[in-house]
């Protein structure tokens, strides 16, 4: 195996413990932290889509390379989002916004 084709597994090995992960805190928590969880999941999912797609498709395509760039960009605006949710929320937290 090349170097390439061993750094996409093991990426996408992590982003499938990352979806385990992410999911099994989606299940135990509720209100606006489970609706951040939920959007950083949808991130995780697209990203290893996105690498999934990369490594299975060696020839790649103008719509192979449309939908991977269509999925990384799903991932950051969900990640984005999650991120965004969560800090509100710790903000709230603190006093820093009021509710």
């Amino acid at each position: 195996m090349n170097l390439i084709l061993i750094s996409h597994l093991i990426i996408i090995i992590a982003a499938l413990f990352s979806i385990i992960y992410t999911f099994g805190v989606v299940w135990r928590v509720e209100k606006r932290l489970d609706i951040s969880y939920k959007l950083l999941l949808v991130s995780i999912i697209s990203f290893t889509a996105s690498e999934i797609i990369a490594i299975s498709l060696p020839d790649m395509t103008t719509f192979g390379e449309t939908i991977i760039i269509i999925l990384k960009l799903i991932f950051i605006i969900f990640f984005l989002a999650g991120i965004l949710e969560m800090r509100d929320m710790l903000r709230k937290m603190d006093g820093e916004i009021k509710k």
